[in-house]
């Protein structure tokens, strides 16, 4: 076979053009998943050394001792980067001791691998929080852009899969950054619960050493304790939050998924997907398969999965430590912001067929609630008078294939008649009003409806409660960096390399 370079020979026919960045990176992290100890090791180091600094600064070791177990600490996490079985806490323990000596045991003073351990999952589920952040925020802000490009893209909204009323796809859009507004709240929530200092609970009973857990939890960043040593050891409920705002989170975004996969269909016609997010056939060269969107369905009934299995895991067991624990593991958390970012590149990149969309609410009966809503206000009739008024037009016009904006005057006082005894008249001028798709949306000014200048409110809104999201995001961001400079000052003034 000749070479031509091509580097993805799965990229072919009708998806020709390279796979999206973000599919690229979420299927890196998938066929390369870190385990937990590996992933969240950064932060046992960090635990260390800052509770060396404490022990020093109490008076419990030397300064000059304390320089040395950190440095040694940071010279074994150094080899744990190639050395994976380096991660588990007397592993470094060991190692620690071969590299110093003895004084390396001096770093177990006043705590236990139980309150180490509990330390390390809540610090890394705190990165894997703020991170998630970001990701849905950044998805906001792109579905935002693609909503105020769609503000006059009118098409039918659908319920149960049936033409319903007419709306535009900004409106369709802004129901999803709503939503992914609710899961930043959660994610903000759990944030909260999540960055609270166990260190000092030690096995679950506390310490005698006079130790200073304020100054512990200052120096990694932590907001406050978890106050009582037995809950300190104990509570895992912070990452069932997490794992179920993920669950729920994936499950909005597996239904943003399921319409555009629907609309992007032959007989909808209503979407044309980016040759990046699609995959084709080996066997039919016309098809463009909107592959990824069934992959992100599949991944959120992995995370509902995940989320089943640390919950499940947690039910009657000891309220104590114990490794009965199902913990949210990093190929969760990476697989539910890859899949984010995926779904911000499909809605940014797709192509809304205008035309083939207008021409579904022409073809539909989606604005017959309106023509219903005209008779009332003419009439003064009952709402539900009206709407049997108006199914009996909506009948007589399937079976002689008039379309909706063909509805005649006459049509409608037959209906009237055969319905309530009497003939109504509408009209010409208001019955093509309400027969018009596009006017049906302009009327619905209500907040929140469809119309031009609600949607272009609620764009506002959702933008400014974004920056108001971004400005919390950079204090939180700025107190995690503080500390850091904290911890990293603590240490020079013990002398160390």
């Amino acid at each position: 076979m000749v070479d031509t370079g091509k580097k993805d020979w799965e990229r072919f026919g009708r998806a020709r053009k390279s796979a999206a960045p973000e599919i690229v990176e979420l299927n890196n992290w998938r066929s390369s998943p870190r385990a937990f100890d590996v992933a969240s090791y950064y932060c046992q180091t960090m635990i260390h050394r800052a509770h060396v600094v404490m022990l020093a600064e109490e008076g419990i070791m030397s300064g000059e001792e304390a320089a040395t177990i950190i440095d040694g600490v940071k010279s074994v996490a150094e080899e744990a980067e190639a050395d994976p079985r380096l991660t588990a806490y007397m592993s470094t323990e060991t190692a620690l001791i071969k590299k110093i000596g003895d004084l390396g045991g001096k770093m177990h003073i006043a705590r236990s691998r139980n309150d180490l351990g509990h330390t390390q999952r809540r610090l890394y589920y705190r990165d894997q929080v703020e991170r998630t952040v970001g990701s849905v925020m950044e998805f906001r802000r792109r579905l935002l852009d693609a909503a105020e490009r769609n503000v006059d893209t009118y098409m039918p909204g659908y319920t149960h899969l049936k033409q319903a009323q007419p709306v535009t796809l900004a409106h369709y859009l802004l129901a999803h950054v709503e939503a992914a507004e609710r899961t930043v709240q959660r994610l903000e929530d759990i944030y909260r619960r999540t960055n609270l200092s166990p260190m000092g609970s030690a096995a679950f009973a506390g310490t005698g050493w006079p130790i200073d857990r304020h100054r512990t939890m200052e120096l990694l960043g932590f907001d406050g304790l978890v106050e009582n040593s037995q809950d300190g050891v104990a509570s895992v409920d912070y990452f069932m939050e997490f794992s179920a705002a993920l669950a729920i989170h994936m499950t909005n975004l597996s239904r943003l998924a399921q319409d555009i996969q629907v609309w992007s269909t032959d007989e909808y016609m209503m979407i044309d997907l980016d040759e990046a997010y699609a995959g084709t056939s080996s066997i039919m060269p016309q098809k463009k398969n909107p592959l990824v969107l069934e992959q992100v369905k599949s991944y959120a009934s992995e995370c509902l999965g995940a989320m089943v299995a640390v919950v499940s895991a947690m039910r009657s067991v000891s309220y104590s430590n114990i490794v009965d624990r199902v913990m949210l593991e990093p190929v969760v958390i990476d697989t539910a912001v890859g899949s984010t970012n995926i779904m911000a590149g499909i809605v940014e990149t797709m192509r809304p067929m205008k035309e083939n969309m207008r021409a579904r609410l022409r073809e539909g009966f989606s604005t017959m609630t309106d023509l219903a809503d005209t008779l009332v206000m003419l009439h003064g009739l009952s709402f539900r008078q009206a709407h049997d008024i108006i199914v009996e037009v909506t009948l007589s016009a399937i079976q002689n294939e008039v379309k909706a904006e063909e509805i005649t005057v006459e049509m409608i006082e037959e209906a009237s008649e055969k319905v309530v005894g009497e003939a109504f008249k509408v009209p010409e001028r208001e019955l093509r009003s309400a027969v018009d798709p596009v006017l049906n949306v302009q009327r619905r000014r209500v907040i929140g409806g469809p119309a031009p200048e609600s949607v272009n409110k609620m764009i506002e809104n959702q933008r400014r409660r974004l920056r108001d999201e971004e400005e919390r995001r950079k204090i939180r961001i700025q107190r995690i960096a503080q500390a850091n400079e904290k911890l990293v000052h603590a240490e020079q003034a013990l002398g160390t390399s």
